[in-house]
């Protein structure tokens, strides 16, 4: 079964900008969850069709689909703790069977922890 691949945990952060100094705003995440789930590298064709729907895809992430209540408004840390942005949540042919998510590593998020 592929759920027997779900051996990589994520955490899934959400974002509550708290006030750094005098006008300016600073990104402060917390944990929402955590799950069991695979991710991969987007290479070759799959990049490219990816590109034409989301601009700058490089994994992809799939789980259970308990986790539905992800959105792309959140990230997701890996165990190693590098930081992905979600571009696109998907419950491929509305199945419920799974959920993918379209990430983007973003080295200035990775710079910044």
């Amino acid at each position: 079964m592929v759920s027997d691949y779900y051996t990589n945990l994520f955490t899934v952060e959400k974002n509550s900008s708290a006030v750094a100094t005098i006008g300016s705003w600073a990104p402060v995440w917390s944990t929402l969850g955590t799950f069991y789930g695979w991710i991969d590298y987007i290479s070759g064709q799959e990049q490219m069709i990816a590109a034409q729907y989301i601009g700058k895809a490089s994994h992809i992430i799939g789980c259970s689909s308990t986790v539905s209540w992800v959105t792309s408004a959140h990230r997701i840390k890996d165990s190693d703790s590098k930081i992905y942005r979600i571009l696109n949540v998907d419950n491929p042919l509305r199945k419920s069977h799974h959920m993918e998510f379209l990430l983007e590593y973003n080295e200035t998020d990775n710079l910044s922890t």
